[in-house]
């Protein structure tokens, strides 16, 4: 069966366009699940193309050295196809990371998703499937395990980002008094731009003592402040 897979058949190819499909939408329908805005077809249409691609590859030098027969003196290059195909891939996964609000970069993990997807799909259409059944499994424990240990640990961190909103520019003092008076070192804060009929906002980095790295104690001493009107900790 397995020898029958590696040959350019039929079958072979129907099996890797299919394989793709799937691998693909087992990425996707995680990063679907999280809203994200490349979702389950993206991720099985990209993986699918990128297989595609690497099949016309193969299709092509079987024609030329079979039924087109041009001859020793023509030369073909199937690698090509698939550096055309990562090359692509590049400018669709960088429309994808955009700049959001707070000083919060989004998309980047979707980018990199999309990418290695698309070099899984090379490899399916190649017939590299052990090397694709092994980055399917690794994606999903990153992705999908790792995002719990990742959120668990930047909370634990010493340095940490606040949204603070707040009545008026001149509290500005206040906070980072009280932040200070914690043991906490300010790293930078930015005033974000005044917004009609909304309270005054901004984005502070801080350091925590390693006396007291408790995020929570910070925050409640932040928000205890009477002009104060809401903070929260930023996590991208």
């Amino acid at each position: 069966m397995a020898g029958l897979l590696d040959n350019f058949t039929f079958l072979s190819v129907l099996s890797r366009l299919l394989l793709a499909a799937v691998a693909g939408g087992i990425v996707g329908y995680g990063r679907s699940k999280k809203s994200q805005a490349a979702g389950l077809r993206t991720y099985i249409i990209c993986c699918v193309g990128a297989t595609l691609a690497t099949l016309l590859a193969f299709y092509q030098y079987e024609m030329l050295t079979g039924p087109w027969n041009l001859g020793d003196s023509f030369k073909f290059d199937a690698s090509r196809y698939s550096a055309a195909v990562i090359s692509g891939i590049g400018f669709l996964a960088a429309g994808s990371i955009v700049r959001a609000t707070h000083q919060q970069i989004a998309g980047l993990t979707t980018a990199i998703g999309l990418f290695v997807v698309v070099c899984m799909g090379i490899a399916i259409g190649v017939g590299f499937y052990s090397v694709v059944i092994c980055t399917i499994l690794i994606l999903l424990f990153v992705l999908e395990g790792m995002y719990y240990f990742e959120s668990a640990f930047k909370r634990r961190t010493r340095n940490l980002t606040l949204l603070v909103r707040f009545e008026s520019v001149l509290d500005l003092d206040r906070i980072t008094g009280i932040i200070r008076e914690k043991g906490a070192e300010i790293r930078e804060y930015e005033i974000e731009p005044e917004k009609k009929g909304e309270d005054r906002s901004a984005v502070i980095g801080v350091k925590l003592p390693k006396a007291n790295p408790s995020h929570s104690t910070l925050l409640s001493s932040v928000a205890e402040l009477d002009c104060v009107t809401s903070v929260q900790e930023l996590i991208s």
